[in-house]
C-alpha cells in the first residue's frame, strides 16, 4: 500500500481528512412508531449521505426523520457514571452522593448502579466516586428522556426496537436515545 494512502487514511480517521474533509457532529431527531421520540448523534464527513441514510432507516421502520428541535425538548443532556454496586451498597451510595454533584442514581440488576449528574460535572462526579472507593466501570454523557411513551403491544414494541437497531447500525451514528418504556408484562423474548 502506498505511503500516501496510509497517511490519508490516518488523517481521515483523526478527523482531518487528507483531502481537507473535516468530520462534524450532527444531531438528528425524529419520531418512531407509537409517537416514540428519537434523538441521536452522528459523526460524519458528508451531511447529505448521513441524512439520506437516516431518512431511509426511519421510513423503512415506521418512523419519520424530523426537523431540528422537534423532540430535543423531551430530553436532557447529562453525565452518567456506571459503578459497581448492589442493593446492599445503597445506603453507602446515598451517603457518597450527598457529597457529590449528583442528581440521582439507578440500581441495575447486573450488580451496577448508574449515577446521574449535570452535564458539566462528569469529571468531578467520576473522580469523586473513584476517590470514595467505588469501582467505576464507565462514564460519559447521554441524552435522557424527560418523559416516556409506554408500549404495551408486542408488535409495536418490536417495530420500535427494529427502528432503534437500524439507526444504531448506521456507520456514522454514535448514539441513539429514545423515550421508550415497555410495559412490565410485555415479553419481548417470546416468539
Amino acid at each position: 500500500v502506498p505511503a500516501a494512502n496510509i497517511e490519508r487514511a490516518i488523517a481521515k480517521g483523526s478527523g482531518q481528512g487528507g483531502d481537507g474533509t473535516q468530520l462534524e457532529e450532527v444531531r438528528y431527531e425524529g419520531y418512531g412508531p407509537a409517537g416514540m421520540a428519537v434523538l441521536g448523534e452522528a459523526l460524519t464527513d458528508n451531511r447529505n449521505r448521513t441524512a439520506a441514510d437516516l431518512r431511509l432507516a426511519f421510513s423503512k421502520n415506521g418512523g419519520n426523520l424530523g426537523e431540528s428541535g422537534c423532540v430535543a425538548y423531551l430530553f436532557t443532556h447529562r453525565s452518567e457514571v456506571s459503578i459497581q454496586a448492589t442493593a446492599a451498597d445503597e445506603e453507602r451510595l446515598l451517603e457518597s452522593l450527598l457529597e457529590l454533584d449528583a442528581d440521582g442514581y439507578e440500581l441495575l440488576q447486573d450488580g451496577s448502579a448508574l449515577v446521574h449528574g449535570p452535564f458539566t460535572s462528569l469529571e468531578a462526579l467520576q473522580d469523586g466516586l473513584h476517590q470514595q472507593g467505588w469501582t467505576v466501570r464507565e462514564w460519559g454523557h447521554s441524552w435522557s428522556a424527560l418523559s416516556s411513551v409506554e408500549i404495551s403491544d408486542i408488535d409495536t414494541a418490536r417495530q420500535c426496537l427494529k427502528l432503534l437497531d437500524a439507526l444504531d447500525g448506521l456507520d456514522d451514528v454514535r448514539s441513539v436515545s429514545a423515550n421508550l418504556d415497555f410495559d412490565q408484562n410485555l415479553d419481548l423474548e417470546a416468539s
